[in-house]
């Protein structure tokens, strides 16, 4: 007696085990998770997260307002995309300070024994640390709404302004990552990021015109990508935007990740080898 082969469904693309970059994406996410939930019981960083934004408009459109128009409508108007800009470029400094605490506490120690992808947990630090970003840029609009500050673009406008700031601050987050992978301590990985950032956020228009500056600042300030970016956001969000602005910007991006994301990922895998 012959028996009947049975046919087999062909194997499909759908059938097939998920590719590892898709795997080191999931675990990512999940590991981002992790790194979030700590927030919930710790009101001080919760607290600093909420209230910076506040502090730095307040700061700078109150007391420093007379530097961009001489009225406070004018200041709102010139200085919060720039006060956005610096709160959420200088908020990448927490990845690497994270990064720094991590290692020094053993936390990867714990995680190269799991069965995860090598990169799962850097990329999960990067992730949360831009959830908590949107977070910090939402109370910097909400902020800026009830300081006067009006959107004149529209919700395409702001939605395009606010991934802009992301994306440059996700690049800017490979480089935080970067330095507390190679800093010997947490305080010496925050001085060495706060010496970058701040030249790159005081020294650029974010806040004043480059025209009222010495000719050797007005270069440096044209160089200045934290220039381009804030003048991008200024005209994403009420209008006179110089499509230049926001190439530069991107080219900007694209360098910096082209650069940090490499050297972070070869000296995360030497602290974890």
């Amino acid at each position: 007696m012959t028996t009947t082969p049975v046919a087999t469904a062909p194997r499909t693309t759908a059938s097939l085990t998920t590719t590892p970059m898709t795997t080191a994406l999931s675990q990512g996410l999940t590991l981002a998770w992790r790194s979030l939930i700590p927030l919930r019981n710790s009101p001080g960083q919760l607290a600093g997260l909420l209230f910076q934004p506040v502090f730095m408009i307040v700061i700078f459109v109150y007391l420093f307002g007379g530097a961009a128009g001489g009225d406070r409508a004018g200041a709102v108007a010139y200085m919060l995309p720039g006060v956005l800009v610096q709160v959420a470029l200088m908020a990448t400094i927490t990845t690497g300070m994270n990064l720094a605490t991590d290692i020094g506490n053993g936390v990867f120690d714990r995680f190269r024994t799991l069965p995860i992808a090598r990169s799962a947990p850097l990329m999960g630090r990067i992730l949360a640390d831009l959830l908590t970003l949107v977070i910090t840029v939402a109370v910097s609009l909400a902020v800026g709404y009830a300081v006067g500050f009006r959107v004149t673009t529209g919700p395409l406008g702001v939605l395009a302004g606010v991934g802009l700031v992301l994306l440059m601050a996700m690049a800017l987050s490979w480089g935080s990552a970067w330095i507390g992978l190679v800093a010997k301590s947490v305080s010496s990985m925050q001085g060495m990021a706060t010496a970058v950032l701040l030249p790159l956020t005081f020294g650029s228009s974010a806040f004043v015109p480059a025209t009222d500056m010495p000719g050797w600042l007005v270069w440096w300030m044209d160089l200045n990508p934290v220039s381009h970016l804030a003048a991008a956001l200024r005209g994403l969000l009420g209008g006179g935007l110089r499509a230049a602005d926001v190439w530069i910007t991107l080219g900007w991006t694209a360098g910096l990740l082209a650069l940090f994301a490499p050297l972070a990922l070869r000296a995360y895998t030497r602290k974890v080898r």
